[in-house]
């Protein structure tokens, strides 16, 4: 079987969309033969051979945060597939799959709506678009029931859709003794929470800042963004910047040390640009709480409040701060949610779940499947909705 996965970007680059078709290709790399399509970060198309097959096709930037890449259509006729996997938001992908042959089936992934704003007439010839895209769609999977009300269009096709939640590969995440001493090394007893994502605004990290200056503990910072300076400044104004670490990008394997270093993990975000919050996951692997943000999407889905952890009102310091305090000072409490989290990691969000999901998704679609149940029909979906 011979997938074409097209996005907007891929590994080493950064984001939810992005690990996303990485988890999906290195999971079923044994079952499936894969091709990756991405614009390139700069103007000359690159081919990469390997065990997953990538090419990068030439950009000359991005308008409202569409890649200009002329090429990118062409190349995606050119390979041979016997699917292609379409993940959205992403016009150029959108309108490669809309352009492929009649007798192609086409899984269209929904991750989000275009966030961005977009004028007014050009907006309206995009919505006509994106339901052309969508009627052709042969099958809509999306990662949480929550992902097909929250979109603007999605629904009136529900009938296409598919439950399947991202996933993680549990072992990323395992200590060995090397992982051991970085945790050792990171702890020194100061209650500690983590945040990990780009400081961009939707994150909502100004008022994790804010909800620090009530706290008693210290706040690593992994990943990095335009909004990095300001939130420097906002932690020296507030007299908490020798508490509140930025780090940067870290490794993989730091970055599970400061998981499994960390007594609580954060995840503010106050807008729903957030749609999952794959960290979320990866907290929950390394036995952590969560505090997130209670929003319409998927992310307090995937949190569950009162059990993995808590979900707060968005943007509402005293809230979060009272959250963080109550599980930094309950460190019974902070245990029995981690374990919690982790056994709903294994259970739901595993890298295996995942392709096993999907795979079931190719070999409907590749059988014609085209008519299928509404998600609440599907046994797997009625499994998740719990």
């Amino acid at each position: 079987m011979k997938v074409l996965q097209l996005g907007k970007f891929y590994f080493p680059v950064v984001g939810g969309i992005e690990t996303a078709i990485k988890n999906i290709c290195e999971a079923l790399a044994h079952e499936v033969e894969f091709r990756v399509l991405v614009a390139n970060t700069c103007y000359r198309t690159q081919h990469e051979a390997g065990p997953i097959a990538v090419t990068r096709t030439a950009s000359a930037g991005k308008v409202f945060s569409c890649s200009l890449s002329p090429t990118y259509p062409l190349w995606a006729r050119k390979f041979d597939a016997d699917i292609i996997h379409v993940h959205l938001a992403n016009p150029l992908a959108e309108l490669s799959g809309l352009l492929a042959a009649s007798d192609i089936p086409v899984v269209a992934h929904f991750h989000s709506d275009v966030v961005r704003p977009v004028p007014g007439p050009l907006r309206a010839v995009y919505h006509q678009f994106l339901h052309a895209f969508y009627r052709r769609a042969n099958c809509i999977v999306v990662p949480t029931p929550r992902h097909i009300d929250i979109s603007g269009f999605v629904p009136r096709y529900r009938k296409k859709c598919r439950v399947v939640p991202f996933g993680i590969q549990l072992s990323r995440f395992d200590l060995n003794e090397a992982g051991d001493k970085k945790v050792d090394g990171l702890k020194d007893g100061m209650p500690t929470v983590l945040f990990v994502g780009r400081l961009v605004h939707y994150k909502g990290v100004e008022f994790l800042i804010r909800a620090m200056e009530h706290m008693k503990a210290r706040l690593w910072i992994v990943g990095t963004g335009p909004l990095e300076t300001s939130l420097k400044r906002l932690a020296m104004e507030l007299g908490i910047a020798d508490r509140v670490v930025f780090l940067g990008h870290v490794s993989d394997g730091d970055l599970s040390a400061y998981y499994h270093a960390c007594d609580v993990f954060a995840l503010p975000s106050i807008t729903n640009q957030e749609m999952f919050g794959l960290v979320q996951l990866e907290a929950m692997a390394c036995r952590k709480p969560v505090v997130s943000t209670d929003l319409p999407t998927g992310v307090s889905w995937v949190n569950q409040h009162g059990k993995t952890g808590y979900c707060v009102a968005p943007s509402n310091v005293r809230e979060l701060a009272s959250a963080l305090q109550h599980l930094l000072a309950n460190p019974e409490l902070r245990s029995e949610m981690g374990a919690a989290g982790r056994e709903r990691v294994e259970q739901r969000f595993s890298s295996a779940t995942m392709a096993e999901g999907m795979l079931q998704v190719y070999q409907e679609v590749l059988a014609r499947s085209c008519e299928l149940s509404p998600v609440e029909h599907f046994d797997t979906a009625n499994e998740l909705i719990q």
